[in-house]
């Protein structure tokens, strides 16, 4: 409930203030004009986006499963994957947690098809990296694209360069992770003595020690199973990530239509740049969906590359979309997912239940 509350305060704020940057006049004028066509097709965009990750997750779930898996558990049709993805997608915008919610919704819906903990638990691994990687190098390149494009100031200038080696740091600590574990958890270690040799550091040092360890194995283990999957099945490594990808540039896509329908003028390569940094920083869990973070962290991208406060507006609109759509959804498919949950595990009881005596 204080979530839901959170979330509501917030976008309400957001709905009535951001308007108000490009003049409420400009904004009537803006919405008054739109173009029905590009609006739907927006949605379409917004609609194949979750497509994309729903068949990713089905294709994955159904690559990764143990042998005692019964036949039946590893059929998953489309309409089950998207209702289960909308259900996801929408719990993380109201619940705090961020992937970690949808993800939470997605494993116990797989567990009540009859899938194993381990087989559920590899499969949303292995589409947390496909997912996130993507996402890493399509925020790199904007970076890359927003320092070569020279029309930063010296500040913005440092704080990309700044974001981009942190972003190279990671990476290289994904692959040591991968490639030498031991050797990465020695390094992170070194990291928190430093730490510790703040006044007062020994606590933080500890802390960090514990986090550290836990995001090195884990990143380590999840990039080891995402390679075994696609190394079983070499065929399918060229639709899974073009799955991963294509979940990402729809969802741009949305974003440039709803600029198109509105009749704000902007170049829909700026539009990818700003989209992939502002996603990527709102990835980061700190509130629901990101609310209130991707819509200042876009706005101000898009001024710094030369684009008005009315790109307020379709932003809006493209957040009705992405973020809003999804919660309603969600209330209605989840207890659609927990009732056929239940429905086949009664089948399975009724098929290992002895024959009743005549």
């Amino acid at each position: 409930m204080r979530g839901a509350l959170f979330v509501g305060s917030v976008g309400l704020a957001l709905h009535l203030v951001l308007p108000q940057i490009p003049g409420l006049a400009r904004s009537l004028r803006l919405v008054a004009g739109t173009s029905h066509l590009l609006v739907g097709a927006a949605f379409l965009a917004e609609l194949l986006s979750e497509l994309c990750y729903a068949e990713l997750l089905r294709r994955s779930v159904g690559a990764i499963f143990t042998a005692g898996s019964s036949p039946s558990s590893r059929r998953l049709g489309r309409w089950f994957m998207l209702r289960l993805t909308v259900t996801g997608y929408g719990a993380a915008h109201v619940l705090p947690g961020g992937g970690a919610t949808a993800a939470a919704v997605t494993y116990s819906a797989l567990r009540r098809k009859g899938y194993d903990p381990q087989s559920v638990g590899l499969a949303l691994a292995a589409v947390s990296v496909l997912v996130y990687g993507a996402l890493g190098m399509l925020f790199s390149g904007s970076l890359i694209y927003m320092l070569l494009n020279g029309d930063l100031g010296q500040v913005s200038t440092a704080a990309s360069i700044f974001v981009l080696a942190l972003t190279l740091s990671v990476t290289m600590v994904a692959y040591a992770a991968y490639r030498r574990p031991t050797f990465a958890e020695n390094v992170a270690k070194k990291g928190a003595r430093l730490i510790g040799c703040l006044p007062g550091g020994e606590g933080l040092r500890r802390r960090a020690w514990t986090w550290s360890a836990r995001f090195i194995s884990g990143l380590g283990e999840e990039i080891r199973t995402t390679r075994r999957q696609l190394a079983a099945r070499p065929t399918e490594a060229p639709k899974l990530v073009a799955l991963a990808l294509g979940y990402w540039a729809f969802d741009a896509l949305c974003l440039i239509l709803m600029f198109d329908a509105l009749g704000v003028v902007a170049d829909p390569l700026v539009l990818l740049v700003a989209y992939c940094v502002a996603t990527t920083i709102a990835a980061i869990p700190l509130t629901p969906g990101g609310i209130g973070i991707f819509e200042v962290t876009m706005l101000a991208t898009l001024a710094l590359l030369g684009i008005g406060s009315e790109a307020a507006i379709p932003i809006l609109g493209y957040r009705l979309f992405n973020f809003w759509l999804p919660i309603p959804l969600a209330a209605v498919f989840y207890p659609t997912l927990r009732r056929a949950g239940r429905d086949r595990i009664s089948a399975g009881q009724r098929r290992d239940a002895p024959d009743s005596p005549p």
